[in-house]
């Protein structure tokens, strides 16, 4: 499909998600509790729709004209807007720290949330550009969207099978995640910086693609859980959040291991 093509087929079905969720999640011009977990459904698919409606703008205003519809050498793509791509790791950290920190629940600043997320969305779009432009992961991309898709659902299903199992084992989930995202983050680091044990660097990212493959099923466990407690104005893009942080790194994972 031609690139302008795809770019209007984004910008179509952004402005299509943007009236559903409207339509669906406000009530009043404010947000409703009314279909809690379609709304979120529809936040989730949104934020990738925007995402990608980010990417091409960024496309045509920042890449120059004689790259604009071709693939650039990865390194290469990173060094042309390096500046852009540090500030947007900041900004990335310092966005979804306030959506993290606004109540999940809230009768005001239900604004003030929606521009967090609409910035770290930006930012997220600036990161991944990398991805879908560079030669060296063009070959690999559709395949991962689709298996990074596939995981989201089938993980997203086996809540419903085995409900009262992540119930029961949540919050022994949650600890032994954050202990082995930090030993991986430590490992990595060695590795990268002494240049040992690099052949166990691959295992490491399965490793990781597995616990954000278990988070996802935790995390819309929990979103049973949110229905229950909503009563009124609930902070979607807070809520949806998790979902979309636990699909991006299983899309990243999924690309460094392909790659390699």
């Amino acid at each position: 499909m031609d690139y302008n093509n795809i770019f209007l087929l984004t910008i179509i079905t952004t402005f299509i998600l943007i009236i559903l969720t409207y339509k669906l999640s406000f009530k009043n011009n404010k947000p409703t509790c009314n279909n809690f977990l379609n709304n979120v459904y529809l936040y989730l698919a949104l934020s990738f729709s925007i995402i990608g409606c980010f990417m091409h703008i960024f496309n045509y205003i920042v890449i120059p004209k004689n790259n604009r519809y071709k693939l650039v050498p990865y390194l290469e793509l990173i060094l042309s807007f390096i500046f852009i791509y540090i500030i947007s790791v900041i900004v990335l950290f310092i966005s979804m720290y306030l959506l993290s920190r606004s109540p999940l629940f809230s009768k005001s600043g239900y604004i003030m949330n929606h521009g967090y997320w609409l910035l770290a969305l930006a930012s997220f779009s600036i990161i991944l550009y990398p991805y879908f432009k560079s030669i060296e992961y063009s070959e690999i991309l559709i395949p991962v969207l689709f298996i990074t898709t596939l995981i989201f659902l089938v993980m997203s299903l086996v809540v419903y099978i085995f409900p009262n199992f992540f119930e029961k084992t949540y919050k022994i989930f949650m600890i032994g995640f954050m202990i082995s995202l930090i030993v991986v983050i430590l490992l990595e680091l060695f590795i990268y910086f002494t240049k040992k044990f690099r052949s166990i660097s691959n295992y490491l990212s399965y490793f990781v693609i597995l616990l954000f493959s278990l988070a996802i099923s935790y995390d819309t466990r929990r979103l049973n859980d949110y229905a229950n407690k909503c009563i009124n104005s609930p902070n979607y893009p807070s809520i949806s959040k998790d979902l979309l942080l636990d699909i991006i790194n299983i899309f990243v994972r999924l690309m460094s291991v392909y790659k390699k």
